[in-house]
């Protein structure tokens, strides 16, 4: 399958809207958050800052075959520490899980933002943790920082535009 990733247009902020109720959802495995009284799953609150801070927030559609896949919403944290690219949020549809599409997303979207990265995974969400550890091994030569800190694993390292995908 042909897989690309590309910025959501502020009309396309609904694609990402109605993927996040899948998202969320499949993220109650391990959070166990309750669905509301309407039968859907609390917005994040700072997505709609990711169509006003265009300079630091970017948020991509991911698509299979032209077909949506999922989405991917990145930050570009400053400050007078240091300057990186955090990785908020990536969601693949299950129909695409375990076919390589989230891999090839994944280092698209990497390889978009040079640099210094961060993510985390929830200390008991496994298979996200075994995922990341895939694609990261890839593209770092195993140059990865892991830390544990308050049941979030995060991985830091750096990814510059002349490594290969």
């Amino acid at each position: 399958m042909e897989v690309s990733i590309y910025k959501a247009a502020l009309h396309e902020k609904p694609i990402i809207e109605n993927l996040m109720q899948f998202y969320v959802y499949d993220f109650t495995e391990y959070t166990n958050l309750a669905i509301r009284e309407n039968g859907s799953y609390p917005m994040l609150p700072e997505l709609p800052t990711y169509w006003e801070d265009t300079e630091h927030k970017h948020p991509y559609i991911i698509k299979a075959d032209q077909e949506v896949a999922g989405f991917i919403l990145v930050k570009q944290i400053e400050s007078e520490a240091r300057c990186y690219n955090y990785l908020a949020h990536f969601f693949i549809l299950r129909k695409f899980r375990r076919s390589g599409i989230g891999q090839q997303a994944a280092k698209l979207v990497i390889h978009a933002h040079d640099g210094e990265w961060e993510m985390y995974q929830l200390e008991n969400n496994i298979p996200a943790q075994k995922f990341w550890d895939k694609v990261l091994n890839e593209l770092t030569d195993d140059k990865i920082l892991v830390k544990h800190d308050n049941g979030r694993r995060y991985q830091t390292f750096s990814v510059h535009k002349s490594s290969s995908i």
